[in-house]
């Protein structure tokens, strides 16, 4: 079974065999250290909020939302999903800033 690919690489840096690993200050030097949280969320995830909005509050009908998780699930098999996961790659690295 495949594993899906992230669609944004991670934003931490993996700390080398050669490098001293990163020890808080005790000597009483006020020096202040900021480190940035970085929070993830699958796209399919906010996807599925979407579909439940449109679902609860704009008269989407439940075949409809079945009919829509039946098209992504086969699109998913054919020789687009490749292509369709590079431009959301894309377009997601592109909304939020990130480089890979």
């Amino acid at each position: 079974m495949q594993r899906p690919f992230p669609l944004v690489s991670p934003q931490v840096r993996p700390q080398t065999a050669g490098e001293p690993p990163s020890a808080p200050c005790w000597h009483g030097a006020a020096r202040e250290v900021r480190q940035a949280l970085t929070v993830s969320l699958p796209l399919v995830v906010i996807l599925g909020a979407v579909v439940f909005v449109a679902w609860r509050h704009m008269g989407l009908k439940i075949w409809q939302v079945i009919l829509c998780l039946l098209f992504g699930f086969f699109l998913a098999a054919t020789t687009a999903a490749p292509g369709i996961t590079h431009l959301v790659t894309a377009i997601v690295q592109w909304f939020t800033g990130s480089k890979s």
